[in-house]
This record gives C-alpha cells, structure tokens and sequence, in this order.
C-alpha cells in the first residue's frame, strides 16, 4: 500500500497541468517579445529622428560655410579681379565666364519647373519648385607665391594671387604666376579659387535605377531620397557634383539688401532670387537659409501631419494628402509623405567678407 502511494506522488504532471504550464509560459515569453519589439522600433525611430537632426545641422553647417567665405579674395574687391584661365565648361549656362565671375560672389536663382541654370544640370536631376545659390571665393590659406613647386603640383587647379587692396589675377597651376599685381607688392599671397553650387537632386544614387546616368523613379531601392547637392570647381579645373546630406526635399533662399547709399551694414529688405535687381547682388550682406529634412524611418504609429514653410514656398502635409503653395511645380516626395518625421530650419547667414567692405568704405 505505501508503495502504490509512492508511485502516485512521483507520477509527476498530467496532462491537463502541463497544457497550462505550456499556455503560460508561452503568454510571458509573447509578452517579452513583444516589449522587445516594441523597443527595438522605439530605438529605430529615435535614431531616425537624430539621424534628421544631424542632416540638418550639417547642411546648414555645409551651406553657413560657403556663404560666409563668399566674396573673399585675398583683401581685393572681386570687380578688381583679372585673368581668364582656360577651364572646362559646364553644360549649357554654366560656362567658363560663369564659372571664373568673381563680380557675384553670391548669387541666387529662383526654383521653378525646369533648372534655373539653363542645361547646367539635368532637370531629372532637379527638385522643381526649389531655388539654387552659387557662392564663389577663395580660400583662406594663402601662399606665398615663391612656392612654386607646389603651386604646380596641381597645374589645372584656378588659383588667384591678389596683393591686399591693389591688384589681383586668376591663373592655373601650370602657369606662371602672373606679375600683376606687382612681384613687390607687400602682403601679396597665391589662394585656391573656389565656386559651390547647391542644389536639390530627387534621388541619392542615380545608378540604381533604369537610367545610368540620371534619376527616376527606381533608384534608391524604388523609394528615391531627395539629396541635397553640391557642385564645385575641382583640382582638375571641372565641375563635379557630390552628394552632400540625403533627405533634405526642400530648399530655399532669400537675400538682405542693404539700401544704395551703401550707409547700412543691415538689410532694409529680404528679398527672393527673382526680386533681386542686377545691380542689387553686390549689395547683398545677408542669406536667409530655409530648408526642410524629411527622416528616411517610416513611422505608422501616427500621422506625421503640418504646414512647412521656408522662403516663400509652403506646404501642408495630412494624413492622407498633401498641398503645395508658393513654389509652384513642387510636389512632397515620397510614398505616404504623412508616415515620415520633418524637420524644418531656418537660418540667416551674413556675409562677413561683404559687412567688412561695407565698414571699411564708411
């Protein structure tokens, strides 16, 4: 009798506990993964919002750089400047006079259906609706024109030698460096000459799609990433454009003139790149510099909806559509707009070299 009571204490669970058993542990372990999951999307989504920050901080950083070196050469007016040397043209209007005018360091062009710079830049490769800013300077480590050797050992790099407030002139690495200004002039100093074009392409990487050579809509893995773009004058004399900082889908500018006594080191006016007359640019001493980043981190735990405004272009993101006003041919790029997190920044930039002359001049 105490051995059949033995055999029924170490029979050991039945069925009907072990089902239960089973049922509990696996609801604990589908609550683990759920947390789990639930935190590794919190942790992606948080590192898509930073990742957004970033790209906005650099390309404001990348831009603010350009336009604060705008406009130096070498302690010279860029009316002053002299020389043609023989660099290879861009496509259509950006042309060796485009590239080497150093009588706008800073000039702006208003976005619209087409790029603005007529066969510069493939209209595939083009943002509609956003504008494009060209900073032209130098840079600031000068040289002294004696060192010859490596002067040449970039010989279709553009340099300038500039004597400070008399003279300067444009040459190429492989040339002799000019004479004028005077090889006696004091403070006179060889530069690297510069020209940055930003712009916006509709995708990162052009070569994933069916054309090689420009977007559509199948790059980028079939979700194509408006990138903000650059185009500089190289060591080899040519334009090249590089991919700056993915994700910003709008761009615009709008420039502080100063009035024409010259009197103002403040703008009496903000205007846009198709307000700006001719002989206004030289006096523009400040850039408004608006832009809006989208994050590439899809998120559906809520509408991302609102009204982005930069320049004079806004537009309205809802949860399920989207509408444009004031930078006409612009459409929101993207499948859903509405599941991605923006970013808009606006900041004003002065153009230091330009305040300086002005002060100078009073």
């Amino acid at each position: 009798m105490h051995e059949a009571k033995r055999a029924r204490r170490s029979a050991g669970f039945s069925l009907v506990e072990m089902m239960i058993a089973i049922a509990l542990g696996l609801i604990v372990v589908a609550g683990l993964i759920q947390v789990l999951l639930a935190n590794r999307k919190s942790y992606q989504l948080q590192q898509g919002t930073n990742i957004l920050q970033q790209n906005v901080r650099f390309a404001s950083d990348r831009i603010g750089w350009s336009l604060r070196m705008a406009d130096f050469w070498g302690g010279n007016n860029g009316s002053v400047v002299t020389g043609s040397p023989a660099v290879a043209p861009g496509g259509g209007s950006c042309t060796k006079d485009w590239i080497l005018d150093t009588r706008h360091g800073v000039f702006g062009y208003e976005g619209g259906s087409t790029f603005p710079i007529a066969g510069c830049v493939d209209d595939a490769d083009y943002v509609k609706g956003s504008d494009v800013l060209v900073a032209r300077y130098v840079d600031a480590n000068g040289m002294d024109p004696a060192a010859s050797s490596t002067i040449a050992a970039s010989p279709k790099q553009v340099y300038l030698v500039s004597a400070i407030g008399q003279q300067a002139a444009l040459f190429l690495g492989n040339e002799t460096v000019p004479t004028t200004p005077p090889a006696s002039a004091i403070g006179r100093y060889v530069y690297p000459y510069h020209v940055d074009m930003y712009f916006l392409r509709p995708c990162s990487n052009p070569d994933g799609g069916t054309s090689a050579d420009h977007c559509d809509a199948a790059d980028d893995d079939g979700a194509p990433i408006p990138t903000l773009m650059r185009m500089r004058l190289d060591s080899s004399g040519s334009l090249t454009q590089e991919p700056m900082v993915e994700g910003i889908e709008q761009l615009q500018f709008q420039y502080g003139v100063t009035g024409p006594d010259l009197n103002e080191i403040v703008p009496s006016d903000y205007k846009n790149a198709s307000a700006v007359a001719a002989d206004e640019w030289a006096r523009v001493i400040t850039v408004s510099v608006g832009m809006v980043a989208s994050s590439q981190q899809r998120d559906i735990s809520m509408p991302h909806v609102g009204t982005f405004t930069v320049g004079n272009c806004s537009y309205q993101v809802k949860d399920g559509s989207t509408v444009t006003t004031g930078c006409a041919n612009f459409t929101v790029p993207g499948n859903k707009p509405w599941q991605f997190a923006r970013s808009p920044l606006t900041q004003v930039v002065q153009l230091r070299n330009r305040s300086r002359m002005l002060v100078a001049s009073q």
